[in-house]
């Protein structure tokens, strides 16, 4: 008997036995349905936490924050002594954040985060604006009053009406409109960096805050290959600036690409992997189920497994036909997890900001789950079925 046959036969047997290849298939699917969906969740979240990530930091450039908000001591001043000792660095882009500031535009107002920043913002962050200008270093110099705005704030304040030179106020006091940034989107922190408000940095820190300190800056580094000592030197210069000695915590951090790449995986992990092997317990589950109905399915099946062995049928052809129809089972409704894995990604998760889609490695770790199931839960009623003897299972 060829595995052609075999193969009919056990497909013979499955539609037979309707409702028992029914309760076999429907773990398999839940299982199957439930890792492809928890896969592609978590990475779809790394991808997209990944895509943020590049808008912040892009090619090669390293960041400088603060860590401690009470007794910060990072400034501008710390800035330019890393761009005066490290010819590495070649451009910078101090910066300070000031959430739920009043902004007035005639009637309307609404609470917005407020970006300090200086002339180099647009160059290093790679954000220009799309109409209007940017700031300048006299803007900067002089504590200007002008803003920037994201693209919704401006569109929510101003609607299809040119906001170029319009005044609003923030905290009571009038600023004049200079520009309407490039859209960014949603920063890894998770603020909407479109609805915002950008004022130069001196502005932030003199006219809003009264504060002489810096929540971080953007640096731009020569070379990639220059990140990783460049970081380490700027880690160790602001360690002898803010005199901080060998075990006393850092009131400041020093992040490259692949030191955030890796947060990011790492933070990630509970998504792409611990999530998924959830599923497992469900297959684990399924394919307990399988072997057990499987058993009975033997036991039910005692003469007709006789009646093959008086006819020839070797040890090796039985078992091949049980384990087969394992496999079939499990591959069919593999197929019909990934399928139904697929349309709980495309209703549920289809819509909004970032839309999670099918990850195409959920599609062979699904398949290759339920085809490993198969094999694990018709291996015993495989071997149970090829040890009768014809003369026990004729009577």
């Amino acid at each position: 008997m060829n595995t052609r046959l075999l193969l009919a036969g056990s497909l013979r047997t499955l539609t037979r036995y309707k409702l028992r290849t029914f309760f076999m298939s429907l773990g398999i699917v839940v299982g199957v349905a439930s890792l492809v969906v928890m896969r592609s969740m978590g990475t779809g979240a790394q991808d997209e936490m990944l895509d943020k990530f590049e808008k912040v930091f892009s090619g090669a450039s390293i960041y400088v924050m603060n860590t401690d908000y009470e007794a910060s001591q990072l400034s501008i001043e710390d800035i330019d002594a890393l761009r005066d000792e490290l010819e590495q660095i070649v451009d910078a882009s101090p910066n300070l954040a000031a959430d739920n500031r009043e902004v007035r535009y005639g009637d309307q107002h609404r609470s917005l985060t407020l970006y300090g920043e200086t002339e180099r913002a647009q160059y290093v962050n790679n954000r220009p604006v799309i109409l209007g200008d940017s700031f300048t270093r006299e803007d900067v110099d002089s504590s200007a009053r002008v803003a920037l705005l994201g693209h919704k704030t401006a569109e929510a304040f101003f609607g299809d009406d040119d906001p170029i030179g319009k005044r609003i106020q923030i905290d009571g006091s009038p600023y004049r409109v200079k520009g309407v940034l490039e859209s960014m989107g949603v920063d890894p922190h998770g603020t909407d960096r479109d609805d915002a408000v950008h004022i130069p940095l001196s502005t932030l820190m003199r006219r809003v805050l009264n504060v002489d300190t810096i929540g971080g800056a953007k640096l731009q580094v020569s070379s990639i290959e220059q990140l990783d000592p460049t970081g380490d030197r700027i880690y160790e210069i602001l360690q002898e600036r803010h005199s901080l000695a060998v075990d006393e915590p850092d009131d400041f951090a020093v992040y490259t690409p692949v030191q955030v790449q890796g947060m990011i995986k790492e933070a990630n992990r509970v998504l792409t992997i611990y999530l998924p092997a959830t599923a497992g317990i469900a297959l684990l589950v399924a394919a307990i189920v399988i072997a057990n109905i499987m058993l009975i399915g033997v036991r039910e099946r005692i003469s007709e497994i006789g009646l093959r062995k008086a006819l020839g049928a070797t040890d090796r052809q039985i078992s091949g036909q049980f384990l087969l129809e394992s496999l079939a089972v499990t591959a069919i409704s593999g197929l019909l997890g990934v399928g139904a894995g697929a349309a709980v990604l495309r209703l549920f998760f289809s819509a909004g900001d970032a839309p999670i889609s099918l990850a195409p490695d959920s599609i062979a770790l699904g398949l290759i789950a339920a085809l490993v199931i198969g094999m694990l839960a018709g291996v015993l009623p495989a071997r149970r079925a090829s040890r009768m003897e014809p003369v026990d299972a004729l009577r």
